[in-house]
């Protein structure tokens, strides 16, 4: 009785999924070529992948300079050694509004540098992309042209490219400012 039972919602599943692919075929045949189309570009661009390498560079050494900075910003307040919990550990009392400030102020420029980043790797690679689509026909494959996605992303869009980047920084600063006050609440509420 359980073969049989099994059996028939195999047979189910098995005529529900056949429809399925039957249904989105053409939907199935576009992302398979997209895919086919993706591979044949990464394929023949192998330099795009130095682009992500170059950024992620870029942004270690960004990241490395504002700790250093940020080291800086927190060593200006009262520092007292922390007795409780681990020897060698110090706490950092942030008596003066100012400092504090310039550390949030530290914080979302890193965010909004990070984002710039980012998304101009991203910008560069779409127009790689682009130009190597629109290169290609149905006889030869192009060149994806990267150093016009450089020259793009740093001569051409830098100011839209920085903008869209401040506005992601915004959000993602307002994000981190409720997860901030959420955690505060929830250490102020105790128990409850």
């Amino acid at each position: 009785m359980y073969f049989l039972a099994g059996t028939i919602l195999m047979a189910v599943l098995s005529v529900s999924f056949c429809c399925c692919i039957t249904v989105g075929f053409r939907s199935l045949k576009l992302a398979i070529d997209v895919i086919d189309a993706a591979a044949d570009f990464l394929a023949t661009t192998k330099r795009i992948l130095l682009v992500q390498v170059l950024f992620f560079f870029l942004t270690l050494i960004l990241i490395l300079v504002w700790m250093s900075a940020f080291a800086c910003v927190c060593s200006m307040n009262e520092i007292k050694a922390d007795t409780h919990i681990v020897p060698q550990v110090k706490d950092v009392i942030w008596k003066d509004k100012k400092i504090a400030w310039m550390a949030v102020f530290m914080f979302f420029g890193l965010l909004w540098i990070n984002s710039w980043l980012t998304y101009s790797s991203h910008f560069i690679v779409m127009v790689s992309a682009s130009t190597y689509y629109f290169n290609s026909d149905a006889s030869k494959e192009g060149q994806a042209e990267v150093e016009l996605g450089f020259k793009f992303a740093y001569l051409y869009h830098m100011g839209s490219l920085a903008a869209g980047s401040l506005f992601i920084a915004i959000i993602q600063f307002i994000k981190y400012c409720f997860m901030y006050i959420a955690e505060q609440a929830q250490k102020a509420s105790g128990e409850n």
